[in-house]
This record gives C-alpha cells, sequence and structure tokens, in this order.
C-alpha cells in the first residue's frame, strides 16, 4: 500500500505487542508513540518499525498524537493517516485499502472506526443513517471512540493538530468538531464508519490506559470545549437532521443508496 503512515498510540504493555503483530506488514510505515511509564518495553519488533517514540509520562494522548503525526508528514509521500490506539489489533490489514477507497469515492477526508457501545446516550443505538456505496456500506453514528481513525494529510493543514490542552478526554471530540466545521467530513455526531473493516479487527481490554482522575479529565474537558465553542455537545445533537445530513452527502457526486 502506498501513501499509507500509521501512528500508533501506546502506554506500553502486553497490548502493544498485540497491537503491533497486527501492524506485522507495514511496520516500515508505523510510528509509535509510547507516552506510558513502561519506557523499556523491550518489543522485539522494535527494529521493523519506522520510528519508536518514547515521550515522558505527563504527555497526554492529544500530544502524543500530534508527535506522531508530524513525524510521518516528514515524508511528502504520505497522503493517508492512520491514528490506532493499542487496544485495536489488526487481523487483516486491507482494511487500510477499504479506508482510503470510501475516501476516494465519498471525497470524505475523516473516516472512523464506530461500534455500538460508543453511542454516547448509552442506548447501544449507534447508527442514524446507512450508506450504500455497492462494493461497501458506510454508516453514520452518533459516537465513536477515537481507537481508529482515517485521516487525509490535508486535514492538517486545514485543521491544525490536536489541542494538547486536552488531558486524555474529548481531544477526539474537539478535533472531529473541528473538520465537521471545515466540511471535511460529515457533520459532527454523525460520524462516518467504514463497514468491512468491523471483520478484520479485534478491540482489546486495556487494563492500563488511563483511569485514575477519569471524571476530573472529563469535566475539565467540557469546560474547554465550552469556552472554545460556546456549546456543550448534548447541545450538538439535534443540530443536523436526517434530511439535512442526505442533502449534504447527495452535494457530493457519487452514487449511492441512503437508508
Amino acid at each position: 500500500m502506498q501513501g499509507i503512515g500509521i501512528v500508533l498510540f501506546t502506554l506500553g504493555g502486553k497490548n502493544l505487542k498485540r497491537a503491533l503483530r497486527g501492524l506485522t506488514d507495514v511496520l516500515d510505515k508505523t510510528v509509535v508513540v509510547n507516552g506510558g511509564k513502561d519506557i523499556k518495553s523491550g518489543v522485539s519488533e522494535k527494529k521493523n518499525i519506522k520510528k519508536f517514540i518514547n515521550t515522558v509520562y505527563d504527555k497526554y494522548p492529544s500530544a502524543c498524537y500530534n508527535i506522531g503525526v508530524r513525524e510521518l508528514l516528514k515524508d511528502e509521500s504520505v497522503e493517508h493517516v492512520f491514528i490506532i490506539n493499542d487496544s485495536i489489533e489488526i487481523l487483516d490489514d486491507t482494511l487500510f485499502q477499504d479506508f482510503i477507497d470510501v475516501h476516494k469515492k465519498t471525497k470524505l477526508k475523516a473516516l472512523y472506526y464506530c461500534r455500538e457501545d460508543d453511542d454516547p446516550q448509552g442506548k447501544f443505538n449507534n447508527v442514524r443513517l446507512i450508506v450504500d456505496l455497492g462494493s461497501n456500506k458506510m454508516t453514520l453514528n452518533m459516537g465513536t471512540s477515537g481507537a481508529l481513525v482515517y485521516l487525509h494529510r490535508d486535514v492538517f493543514k486545514k485543521c491544525g493538530f490536536f489541542d494538547e490542552r486536552y488531558r486524555a478526554a474529548m481531544e477526539w471530540s474537539d478535533f472531529s468538531y473541528r473538520l465537521s466545521q471545515q466540511n471535511l467530513s460529515t457533520p459532527f455526531l454523525w460520524f462516518p464508519h467504514v463497514e468491512s473493516v468491523s471483520d478484520k479487527l479485534i478491540v482489546n481490554d486495556n487494563d492500563i490506559m488511563y483511569e485514575e482522575g477519569m471524571e476530573d479529565r472529563i469535566l475539565r474537558g467540557m469546560k474547554l470545549f465550552y469556552m472554545k465553542y460556546k456549546c456543550q455537545i448534548q447541545d450538538l445533537i439535534n443540530t443536523y437532521t436526517k434530511k439535512d445530513v442526505i442533502s449534504k452527502l447527495k452535494s457530493i457526486r457519487f452514487k449511492s443508496r441512503i437508508s
């Protein structure tokens, strides 16, 4: 696969080994950013990785994403950027091409991996719209975790990088909102998910991801989001109707069946 680059964010440990196992054939395109305490990871695959970066432990995911993306963008041949956290273990790396194919067909420059339990209302009713692309299917979902995201290189030119004031809570909400405001993807809280990738990965539990102080970090994130945009995320759920979104999709020049 030409033109791809991968940022793998990790806190080290067994999840890193499992995540790297799924990237065996694309390790030379992967920048690993380790924001954890386990700086001596002892990963045998290290020698095949494009770059392995150990950061200081007080750097949160937003800063780690930025470090990894900036490293990738030094290579002008990288057009398609994937950001993954180490809970994702890829079983079939053709999923990268699936994302790229949907990007080319829809012209959307941000695509996500979404699950039913990403529903922010906790109702496991995440899918809001289904778009039949012929060879693939795209669903638009109310929530996403940011565990696996496709971003075209252009988004960083137009939106900049992640806001490093967020501390392991809401950094993806902020970035996705900015993307939607720039019309680089579907409207906010209508996150486009590529259906075919669901069978090509597994999601592992990660017991060492940021657990301590979660409530404080969420409150900090909510305050920062409101300070920037003068609204809270729950205020945006019904900003766009299904009709609005269908109209926007139809303005993109591709033939599809929407339901």
